[in-house]
């Protein structure tokens, strides 16, 4: 059996536009389903807890992931779980976590209380495996590496200390991959995507490669290492006839690099991407001070790009309760603060809400030479909870504040929306074309069957 934790994946990561985290694709398990099943066994994937009678017999092995180390109590909850319910049975952990925590005292003294037995790093011989997606079927696309390992080695990245030796998928391996997974969406999980030798002739087989006739999208979940595009500035190109979608370049350090990163941003406009569908990840909560990393937002609103943030953790650290929602601050220890750098929990939230204000400028206003509006956010809102439901473009914020039908109606899809996302259930809703009155059936025979009687909702807490 593999287990993949219940991990909190923000509900804003399953929106739509970036998707990184959306219905996150546990490879290293379905690569584990792949070759448990090349061995004749019988091999089932369940996400959180389930019921005894959903699993059915009681497995030979459990086989449990982990991602970010500062979940790791969501690791051990399920870990004691299954521990309860099948004592009998073998359970390893392996992944990111298990990988760089397995010598510290909690962590092993945890896995003796659970005997649990760590596997540590990569598990070569499931490597050599295409994922097995029969376990997941409602995922669209395909999640992959075209290399292992790294170039860099960044205070903040653990990837050296896991991938400590660098392989390189070429041309033909990535071609044979793709056409046998045979879908057309391929994010790369990659840490430096642009350092794989073979990269160019990747790209240029990417530009007119179809499956199932038709063209495949890509995105990097890592971004690209701009300085790799500035020493070549022929990838840029490349990456654009590539059909690389949602594209990132990282600004990590001070502002001594606007240039630099200008200069990147400039190769990837004329090379044919928007300004404003460019985005520039930022660490903050680190080394660089609030004030320099508002000075960065600045010049990102004057260049006209969007903003990835990323809050930094330290690796050693095995927990974060940091609360979005909980506007006026949280107590000291609840989560990490770099403090060092003259980080408090005021100018964490303040920087965010920055990003957040500067990114729904730069997509709905900025082109317009509209300066912001907090209006904008509802709409914004309103555009995700659409996206969802695959629906287009919403009608303007006017018009929705003007009918009760359709207020009444994005209340219910925000209302199913939230228990899709608490749930961390997949989502496959397609409402593309369909007017307001269809929306409004579809939607009350979707509350009917997740809740029974629509006039019971509100009191089951949707």
């Amino acid at each position: 059996m593999l287990v993949e934790p219940d991990f909190p994946y923000p509900c804003k990561s399953k929106k739509g536009a970036n998707y990184i985290h959306k219905n996150f694709v546990p490879i290293g398990l379905l690569k584990l389903g792949s070759l448990y099943r090349d061995l004749g066994c019988d091999v089932q994937l369940v996400r959180g807890e389930k019921r005894r009678e959903e699993i059915g017999k009681q497995p030979d092995e459990i086989l449990v992931t982990s991602v970010f180390t500062y979940w790791s109590k969501y690791v051990w909850d399920n870990i004691r779980y299954y521990r309860e319910m099948f004592p009998a049975s073998i359970i390893r952990l392996g992944g990111i976590y298990a990988t760089l925590h397995n010598k510290q005292k909690k962590f092993k003294k945890l896995a003796r209380a659970l005997k649990v037995r760590t596997h540590k790093g990569l598990h070569r011989k499931a490597e050599e495996y295409l994922p097995d997606y029969t376990l997941l079927p409602k995922v669209d696309y395909h999640a992959t590496h075209m290399m292992r390992g790294c170039i860099r080695r960044c205070s903040f990245c653990g990837t050296w200390i896991l991938e400590p030796e660098r392989t390189n998928k070429s041309k033909t391996e990535i071609e044979k991959e793709l056409i046998a997974i045979g879908k057309n969406r391929v994010i790369f999980y990659d840490n430096n995507i642009l350092a794989n030798p073979h990269i160019k002739e990747i790209l240029q087989l990417f530009e007119n490669l179809k499956v199932n006739k038709k063209p495949v999208l890509y995105e990097s979940q890592s971004g690209f290492d701009g300085r790799l595009l500035e020493k070549d500035p022929e990838l840029a190109v490349l990456i654009k006839k590539a059909r690389f979608q949602n594209v990132r370049i990282a600004w990590d350090n001070g502002l001594a690099d606007q240039d630099a990163i200008k200069r990147q941003i400039d190769l990837l406009v004329m090379a044919g991407y928007k300004q404003n569908d460019i985005s520039i990840f930022m660490i903050y909560n680190f080394n660089i001070s609030y004030e320099q990393m508002i000075r960065k937002i600045e010049l990102c609103a004057k260049w006209g790009v969007q903003i990835t943030d990323c809050r930094y953790r330290p690796l050693e650290l095995d927990f974060d309760n940091y609360n979005s929602s909980m506007r006026y601050g949280q107590p000291t220890g609840s989560y990490y603060i770099h403090d060092k750098s003259g980080w408090n929990d005021k100018k964490i939230r303040d920087f965010r809400s920055q990003v957040r204000k500067h990114n729904i400028w730069v997509r709905y206003a900025k082109d317009k030479g509209r300066p912001y509006d907090k209006n904008m956010e509802r709409w914004s809102d309103i555009h995700t909870t659409f996206k969802f439901f695959k629906m287009g473009r919403p009608p303007q914020l006017e018009i929705i504040e003007n009918s009760p039908k359709w207020k009444q109606c994005i209340q219910s899809m925000n209302k199913i929306k939230r228990y899709f996302n608490v749930n961390n259930k997949l989502s496959q809703f397609d409402f593309k074309g369909f007017n307001l009155e269809k929306v409004d059936r579809e939607i009350k025979v979707i509350i009917e069957n997740l809740y029974g009687n629509t006039d019971n909702v509100a009191k089951k807490g949707m």
